[in-house]
């Protein structure tokens, strides 16, 4: 007879959604830090100067200042989305159904595709 600890096991379902979290938030982390030195170099390269560290500083032009934030929250929000479109791709050909709290926005095409 197996003996019970008095810890109860999680559900299956709990557990997905906390191994997702654990994976998607990790490539998302991933994609930031290399977006942010491609981004860095791509400034260095195209104005000889380093990037500006803090865009608010009135010592850096208005112009500036606005295409580097420009840059940055695109560059970001598009590694963000890469990443996590590969980790649900990772999610869907391993376990065959799309990841916690994913299948909500899911489109017709999506939801086919995984079944």
């Amino acid at each position: 007879m197996a003996k019970k600890t008095g810890s109860a096991e999680k559900p299956p379902k709990e557990k997905g959604k906390k191994s997702w979290m654990i994976l998607g938030t990790g490539l998302s982390v991933l994609a930031g830090i290399a977006t942010t030195k491609a981004l860095d170099a791509t400034w260095k390269a195209a104005t000889g100067r380093e990037p500006p560290n803090a865009p608010g500083s009135p010592e850096i032009g208005n112009s500036e200042a606005l295409v580097w934030a420009g840059v940055t929250g695109l560059g970001m929000g598009v590694a963000r989305m890469y990443a996590t479109r590969k980790a649900a791709n990772y999610w869907v050909k391993s376990f065959g159904v799309l990841p916690p709290g994913m299948s909500e926005g899911a489109t017709k095409k999506t939801k086919e595709k995984v079944k």
